[in-house]
């Protein structure tokens, strides 16, 4: 049985008549209105608590931030789709709209067809990727240790640390210990989550816990050294991107 379909979506619209006009074409096409505001700052404070698959966004909206400005916080923080709705079709705003890579670009008055089929796009296309991250999740690798072969999930993997001729592969249960040298093992791993922070060391962005001026700490409270010279300074901006630590800007 698959994980049934993300249809739920929010509304950043500065328009009370457009906004009505979507909320019906929402609950019309089979989705479900979870939201909306006229300001990309109440927006981006109400999402997080959201578990939205689509946000529509109107580019020109009330406040100081634009729906531009959102839909970058968006993709740096959530997975979820972005459909821009606007009034202008200019150059200039489709060039800035392209930087965030949204699923979708419809003009004002838009077409409700039009519409309904961006959005179905866009949570079929999130609904594919959730069940590919699902199953790459459950597919272990396997690899040649000194104890024998074995096979590992490698979103277990909460760091490697280099020693000598081998890499320790670090999980909360085990320690396995391959031949090779940490580069080499990082692309045998091929894993996105994984930050080399050291010479000797490599981190699983998901089992860091903390990190100060000296040391970055892991869920199995243990405290790794890094150096600036490597992925450190990725790693710690993919952490506040996560935890949204970020101050509007």
């Amino acid at each position: 049985m698959t994980d049934k379909e993300n249809k739920n979506v929010y509304i950043v619209e500065d328009m009370g008549v457009t906004r009505a006009a979507l909320i019906s074409v929402l609950k019309n096409g089979g989705f479900k209105f979870v939201g909306c505001s006229n300001r990309a700052e109440k927006a981006w404070l109400e999402l997080p608590d959201l578990n939205v698959a689509v946000v529509i966004i109107d580019v020109n909206l009330e406040g100081s931030k634009d729906g531009i400005w959102l839909a970058e916080k968006i993709r740096k923080s959530f997975n979820c789709g972005i459909i821009f709705l606007t009034a202008y079709g200019s150059q200039a705003i489709l060039d800035k709209i392209h930087t965030t890579e949204p699923e979708g670009y419809i003009m004002k008055p838009f077409n409700n067809p039009t519409l309904l089929y961006a959005l179905k796009k866009a949570c079929s296309n999130l609904h594919k990727k959730k069940l590919e991250n699902k199953n790459e999740k459950d597919l272990p690798i396997v690899v040649k240790t000194r104890n024998g072969t074995n096979r590992i999930n490698k979103f277990n993997i909460t760091y490697l640390q280099s020693e000598g001729n081998y890499v320790n592969i670090n999980t909360p249960t085990a320690v396995h210990s391959v031949r090779g040298k940490l580069d080499e093992i990082l692309d045998l791993l091929d894993f996105k989550n994984m930050y080399r922070i050291h010479r000797r060391y490599a981190v699983n962005f998901e089992k860091v816990q903390s990190y100060n001026t000296t040391h970055v700490r892991v869920l199995t409270d243990e405290n790794l050294p890094y150096s600036k010279s490597y992925a450190f300074d990725e790693l710690t901006k993919k952490i506040e991107n996560d935890l949204q630590d970020e101050d509007f800007k």
